[in-house]
């Protein structure tokens, strides 16, 4: 077991922020993409004997449909029908029949039982659609919903979905209880998922997205000082609903903060105050976690050794878990990098040792006790340790995303898009050689304060390094 880092294997360094780079000029999904995401399912559908497919999604879990034809639901409830041929067939109610326009390759009909409650109830049973769609007794048919299950809990059960029980039993009565089967773990497996590798376009997108949060972050950081409130500070994060969130926002100081993921109040900072501040988009999210001092001089005589106790471990934990990514690392290892941190009662983490991330801002977690999931190329993963105050000493969070990718796909998004290619790369030399990261070639940061632990919430470029 590697030795823990102490006090004097540190040192604070200042790094001025970047400024960010916004443009609106995101990278699409080419049409082509889903068209190729389709045919993936089919090959899975061929290989285990399925006729069809059938994707639920609603305004939160909208993410598996949204990844097959570019359409999230947003007042309402969606069905995306796959069969073995053709177009598949988007299902959605009354508003979102308009809102459809956006999805690519699908045909789009409105199933009047999706529509908001006290609308009109026009359009086809869904008994009829099945039938159009040769869904019947001799069909074997896949369901994906949001979750599927890990546990023994529901052993005893004929089958377990989290999509909606009045659609899973329709689909029963038609096609027979031996005929109908959960496949969500089909796209959201940490390793073999569908949705799990990015594209070269989604790379660069998220990079860029990356981009508009660090630039709210930063300005919603520099305005922190005793006497503002959570909401002049959330005011600051500069968010104009262009791209939807993957969470609520999150500025909390105070008690607050052991909510979580409360929203933003009148309450006002004061000195030594703990405070979180967090802003979360499809494909981004950045998160600080400390406390409200300008120095070591701040801090109460009780917890004058907070550095000692809370941010160099908290340091000492990211630079193992960085040193430890790669493409085709087990998500074991990883959790093995950290693990008498985790494990460790003082610092009392609960979550995982990250997670992964596309459009939600949490798709899965491999980095668990003897997890074999591989990281594959492509997979973009938030550095998300959470480490919650252990009174009277503050908690700690610095939470950045990344993507692993290997040679091939490195070698594509240096080619096709040269500017996020070489934020990447002042990104990795800052955490090589300023901050004294040790990063596999294959790990692409796509925040601008990747890695950086920040002990003066305050003082806010001033963070850790190693000597």
């Amino acid at each position: 077991m590697a030795k823990r880092l102490g006090l004097s294997d540190v040192e604070i360094v200042e790094i001025p922020w970047e400024e960010p780079v916004i443009t609106r000029d995101l990278p699409q999904v080419p049409e082509q993409v889903y068209q190729e995401r389709v045919a993936q399912l089919r090959e899975l559908m061929e290989e285990n004997g399925f006729t069809h497919v059938i994707v639920y999604g609603d305004r939160e879990h909208f993410a598996n449909t949204r990844f097959l034809t570019g359409y999230d639901p947003r007042f309402e409830e969606s069905l995306v029908i796959v069969g073995k041929e053709g177009k598949p067939l988007l299902l959605v109610g009354l508003e979102g029949l308009y809102y459809a326009g956006i999805a690519h390759g699908v045909d789009v009909e409105l199933y009047r039982e999706f529509s908001l409650q006290g609308q009109p109830r026009k359009g086809r049973s869904l008994r009829a659609i099945l039938d159009d769609c040769n869904v019947g007794p001799n069909s074997k048919v896949g369901i994906v919903g949001t979750k599927y299950v890990e546990t023994d809990e529901f052993a005893d059960a004929h089958i377990v979905s989290d999509i909606p029980y009045y659609l899973v039993d329709a689909l029963l009565r038609i096609c027979g209880r031996d005929n109908v089967v959960d496949v969500t773990r089909w796209f959201t497996d940490s390793s073999r998922g569908l949705r799990i590798p990015l594209t070269v376009d989604e790379i660069a997108r998220s990079e860029m997205l990356n981009q508009l949060v660090y630039s709210g972050m930063k300005e919603a950081i520099k305005a922190l000082e005793p006497g503002v409130s959570e909401i002049d500070i959330s005011s600051k994060l500069g968010y104009d609903g262009s791209v939807p969130l993957s969470c609520h926002i999150v500025v909390s100081f105070g008690e607050n903060v052991g909510l979580a993921l409360n929203s933003p109040t009148s309450r006002k900072l004061e000195l030594g105050d703990q405070l979180s501040v967090a802003l979360g988009v499809w494909g981004a999210n950045i998160a600080r976690t400390g406390i409200a001092i300008r120095d070591t001089e701040d801090l109460p005589e009780e917890i004058e050794d907070t550095l000692e106790k809370v941010y160099v471990p908290y340091f000492d934990m990211l630079l193992r878990w960085y040193r430890s990514i790669r493409v085709g690392v087990k998500g074991g290892e990883v959790y093995e990098s950290v693990r008498s941190y985790m494990e460790d009662p003082f610092f009392n983490i609960a979550l995982n040792a990250g997670h992964l991330i596309r459009d939600e801002e949490w798709i899965n977690a491999p980095f668990t006790p003897g997890s074999e999931d591989e990281l594959v190329s492509g997979t973009m993963i938030q550095c998300d340790i959470i480490v919650p105050a252990t009174p009277p000493y503050p908690g700690a969070h610095t939470e950045d995303g990344l993507v692993v990718a290997d040679r091939s796909l490195r070698e594509q998004l240096q080619s096709k898009y040269p500017e996020v290619w070489e934020r990447i790369q002042r990104r990795r030399r800052t955490m090589i050689e300023v901050l004294g990261y040790e990063l596999h070639e294959d790990v692409l940061p796509l925040c601008e304060m990747q890695g950086q632990v920040t002990p003066f919430m305050l003082n806010p470029t001033r963070v850790l390094s190693l000597k």
